[in-house]
């Protein structure tokens, strides 16, 4: 039979494990990031609602979306944050300017197209405006 005491010191250890935790830095930040774009993407509209039947274009209004919309949307999110880690990043390489030159290259490229994308489908798909 266990005894009483052991059954305290072996909770008393693993609280202190679990108390003295440090995840691994990288791995909250990716964590946080996926849950951002999980949550700027519509995310919490798509789980909550039914799904809308999905179509081959844009649904004609502000308030509703197909479930390819936001999920094209989250992987654009992802494309831009993708830009700003790299330019993040290019600090690391101020000793090798032309790394870090092309670093920042990428990732403005990165940035601006993930902007543009965006914008072209706020304004041009969801609000009507037709090329």
């Amino acid at each position: 039979m266990i005894g009483k005491s052991s059954v305290i010191r072996n909770l008393r250890v693993a609280i202190n494990k679990i108390m003295n935790y440090r995840p691994n830095p990288y791995f909250v930040a990716v964590a946080l990031m996926v849950a951002s774009i999980f949550l700027l993407g519509g995310g919490v509209y798509n789980v909550s609602t039914p799904d809308i039947s999905s179509g081959l274009y844009p649904y004609p209004s502000l308030h509703y979306q197909f479930l390819n919309e936001s999920i094209t949307i989250m992987v654009i999110y992802a494309l831009g944050s993708a830009g700003l880690i790299l330019i993040y990043w290019s600090a690391k390489y101020r000793r090798n300017p032309r790394q870090a030159s092309l670093l920042i290259q990428i990732g403005v490229a990165l940035l601006i197209i993930a902007f543009i994308i965006v914008e072209v489908i706020l304004y041009w798909w969801k609000l009507g405006y037709r090329f």
